[in-house]
C-alpha cells in the first residue's frame, strides 16, 4: 500500500525533491563554470604572447589585441629583462591597427632577451627574442686597404660589415699586432662617435694623424704606428655584436707589410682609360696609377657629355681599388665626354689631389692652386 503524504505518493514526492536537486546542481554548475570562463580570459590576459613582426630577421615590433588593457587609452611601456638582475624601461611608438596594438620600440628588440610587456604596472605579457642562428651571424665581408702592401704613413682602415653593428666596441675589439707579436698601443684614433656609415656596417678607423705627420709631438715622442718593411697583422675580434647582440661569426685578421712613406698626390692626367665604342654599352676602364682611399670612391666620378649633361650609370670598383669600370644606362653616342675626379679623392696616405698630406705649409711652392675638380676628356666614335 502506497504512503500518502499531502495526499501525494511519497515516491512522487522523493521524485519532485530529486529533480529541483539536480536542477539547483545544473544552475551552480552553470554559475561555476562562467566564473571559471571568466577566471580563465583573465589567465589568458596575463599569460597571453604577444606577436613578434619581423623585418630583414630583425624583431622590430610586437602586436597584441587591444582587449588586453584595461584601458583603452592608457599607456604601455616594455620593461627589457636582460637576465634577471638588470631591468631597463624600454620606450617606442603605440598603433591601434584594427582591433590590435602594435608597439615599436625606438632600439630594436635584442636576440637572445627576454621581454614583460606592462599596462602601467600590470603584466599584460612576456615573450623572448630567440638567438640568431650560426648561418645568420655578422660576418667581417672585408677590411680595406685590400691590398698586400700599404704605405708606412697609411692612414686610414676600414671594415666593412654584414649587418649594422655596435657602436663605441672599436677601442678594445680591434688589435693592431706587428709580426713579432707586439701589440701596438694607441695606434687607432679614440673618436666619438665612431666613424660609421648611414646603416652602421662600415666603420672607418683612423691610424692616429698626430703620430704619423712628422715634427707633431706625438709623432716624436711616440713614433710613427707604422713603420716601413715590417709586416703587421690588424685583429677583430669575435666578442664584437651586431645591433641585435649577436656575436661575429668568428674572429678575423688580416696582414700586409708596409713600405716607405707616400707624399705625392695622385694625379688623375696619369691615370689610362679604355674608350667604349660608340652605340654600344661597354664600360669605361680606368686604371689608376696607384691605389686609392676605398672610402672616397663611390662619390669621386662623374661623366658629362659635350653639353655638360650627366652620364647616368653605375662604379664599379676592383678589391685593391687600383681601377674602375662605368657602366652606362644607355648606349654611348659618339662625341667628346669628360670624367670629372672630385679633388677630395686621397690616396691610402690621405694625400688628396689638390695636395699632399703631411706637408710644410710654409712653403709657397708646395701649395696648389685648389681646385675642385679634375676633368678628363676622352672620344667616343
Amino acid at each position: 500500500m502506497a504512503i500518502l503524504i499531502f495526499g501525494l505518493p511519497v515516491n512522487a514526492i522523493c521524485n519532485k525533491l530529486n529533480m529541483r536537486r539536480v536542477r539547483l546542481y545544473i544552475t551552480c554548475s552553470l554559475t561555476f563554470f562562467v566564473l571559471i570562463q571568466l577566471f580563465s580570459c583573465e589567465e589568458t590576459r596575463k599569460k597571453g604572447t604577444a606577436s613578434v613582426i619581423w623585418k630583414d630577421k630583425n624583431a622590430v615590433a610586437i602586436s597584441f589585441p587591444e582587449w588586453w588593457l584595461t584601458d583603452k587609452k592608457g599607456a604601455v611601456s616594455v620593461r627589457v629583462r636582460a637576465g634577471y638582475d638588470n631591468e631597463v624601461m624600454m620606450f617606442g611608438d603605440l598603433e591601434k591597427r584594427a582591433d590590435s596594438i602594435t608597439f615599436t620600440p625606438l632600439i630594436p628588440f635584442t636576440r637572445g632577451l627576454s621581454y614583460e610587456v606592462f599596462e602601467g604596472e600590470k603584466l599584460l605579457t612576456s615573450f623572448s627574442i630567440p638567438k640568431t642562428e650560426s648561418k645568420d651571424a655578422p660576418r667581417l665581408l672585408a677590411v680595406h686597404p685590400a691590398n698586400d702592401t700599404v704605405p708606412e704613413n697609411l692612414l686610414k682602415i676600414y671594415l666593412q660589415f654584414s649587418q649594422p653593428m655596435q657602436e663605441g666596441k672599436s677601442a678594445y675589439l680591434v688589435t693592431l699586432i706587428r709580426n713579432d707579436g707586439d701589440t701596438i698601443k694607441g695606434a687607432f684614433l679614440d673618436l666619438q662617435p665612431e666613424l660609421w656609415n648611414e646603416n652602421r656596417t662600415q666603420l672607418t678607423l683612423w691610424l692616429d694623424p698626430g703620430r704619423i705627420k712628422r715634427d707633431l709631438q706625438p709623432n716624436k715622442k711616440l713614433g710613427a704606428p707604422l713603420q716601413k718593411n715590417q709586416g703587421y697583422k690588424i685583429v677583430v675580434s669575435d666578442k664584437w655584436k651586431d645591433t641585435q647582440g649577436s656575436l661575429l661569426a668568428r674572429s678575423y685578421s688580416k696582414s700586409f707589410v708596409t713600405t716607405s712613406r707616400d707624399s705625392l698626390s695622385p694625379v688623375p692626367g696619369n691615370w689610362k682609360m679604355n674608350v667604349p665604342n660608340a652605340n654600344s654599352v661597354s664600360h669605361l676602364q680606368v686604371y689608376f696609377s696607384e691605389p686609392l682611399d676605398h672610402g672616397l670612391l663611390d662619390e669621386a666620378f662623374t661623366i658629362v657629355n659635350e653639353n655638360g649633361d650627366l652620364i647616368d650609370g653605375r662604379w664599379q670598383f676592383n678589391s685593391e681599388a687600383t681601377a674602375a669600370a662605368f657602366i652606362p644606362n644607355k648606349t654611348w653616342k659618339s662625341g667628346t665626354y669628360q670624367l670629372e675626379v672630385d679633388t677630395r679623392l686621397e690616396d691610402l696616405a690621405s694625400n688628396n689631389v689638390n695636395r699632399p698630406f703631411d706637408r710644410d705649409i710654409t712653403k709657397n711652392s708646395d701649395v696648389k692652386l685648389k681646385q675642385n675638380f679634375v676633368k678628363l676628356a676622352f672620344q667616343v666614335h
